[in-house]
């Protein structure tokens, strides 16, 4: 990979995986560090990477995030705070912080598959990849999360 693919590639991607982590972590200042670290390993491993298209290049940085971000929770099991700095309309807010907290009651697989299917935009097989599973893995955690989301989020509703 050449230097001007790395640097398209971090222009490109940046704040898709800064998004990831903010959803995953739930705190902005965290976030914005496993991000440098993701682009750091990126960086470190491009040379010697060679990509066929864009998707792979996309797959491959989301693939060390996810790397990055289980290594976080096995060094800081319980950093799990909200972080109210992540912006967001008035409007939209309450609904967010909904979310954010079903999010983070959910198991950590369907927890990241959510996150990278919905709100990051990966395919099923790029995905799979991600988390070491089967397409029809990935499927199942995905149903689960949304089962599972619609229950607690309406129970919110209830509150």
């Amino acid at each position: 990979m050449t230097t001007e693919q790395i640097e398209r590639a971090v222009l490109l991607y940046y704040d898709d995986i800064m998004r990831y982590f903010v959803y995953r972590i739930r705190n902005r200042n965290t976030s914005e560090d496993l991000t440098q670290e993701t682009f750091y390993r990126f960086i470190r491993y491009a040379e010697s990477a060679r990509y066929e298209g864009e998707r792979k290049c996309r797959s491959y940085l989301y693939a060390i995030a996810s790397r990055v971000c289980l290594d976080h929770f096995s060094r800081n099991a319980d950093l799990a705070e909200l972080d109210d700095s992540i912006p967001a309309p008035a409007a939209e807010r309450e609904m967010a912080m909904a979310i954010e907290e079903a999010l983070a009651a959910l198991p950590e697989p369907q927890r990241e598959a959510a996150v990278l299917y919905y709100y990051s935009g990966l395919r099923l097989r790029e995905i799979a990849r991600i988390q070491n599973a089967s397409i029809s893995a990935v499927k199942s955690r995905l149903k689960a999360a949304r089962d599972s989301l619609r229950i607690l989020l309406s129970e919110e509703d209830e509150t």
